[in-house]
């Protein structure tokens, strides 16, 4: 019986060790405050429109959770790659950033600059010589991780992106 409670921890190990060492952690935040959280008190159905053809439109099953957060990123600081269990609405406040998708596809946001991240693993790096500070949004399901470790892509590890 004890040889099987070992022969299973050394295979969960080398299962689970391989998983853990290819996580990027971040590096290089200057300051990570969540601002405020809170949990909704029913479905969230929200749908507005406008002259023009501008919609926009948020749904939830469940309760979810929102999160409001001011991240510092110091120059040569970089997220790490990860995913959310929700959606994340982001603005640059001061200074750039370049964002990753799972492709590596680089997009640069700078100052004044929205967009958002989701489920698909990404990883965002400030090349600048200042901070970056990004004020972010989530909205995840009430009680998921707001963030969840992905490993480094192939194309990662090949572009230099941590």
């Amino acid at each position: 019986m004890r040889w099987n409670k070992t022969l299973f921890m050394i295979l969960a190990g080398s299962v689970a060790a391989p998983a853990l060492a290819t996580a990027t952690p971040p590096a290089g935040v200057v300051s990570n405050v969540i601002v405020a959280q809170g949990v909704t008190t029913g479905p969230i159905k929200e749908r507005a429109s406008a002259a023009g053809g501008w919609a926009v439109s948020l749904e939830d099953q469940g309760q979810s959770e929102l999160y409001f957060q001011d991240l510092v990123v110091g120059p040569g600081g970089y997220t790490g790659w990860h995913s959310h269990p929700g959606v994340l609405l982001i603005t640059v406040k001061e200074g750039s950033v370049e964002f990753y998708d799972q492709d590596c596809a680089k997009r640069t946001y700078i100052a004044g600059q929205s967009f958002t991240e989701g489920a698909d693993a990404h990883a965002a790096v400030n090349r600048g010589t200042g901070n970056a500070r990004l004020l972010v949004a989530y909205i995840v399901k009430r009680g998921e991780p707001r963030r969840i470790e992905a490993p480094q892509p192939a194309c990662g590890a090949s572009l230099g992106i941590p």
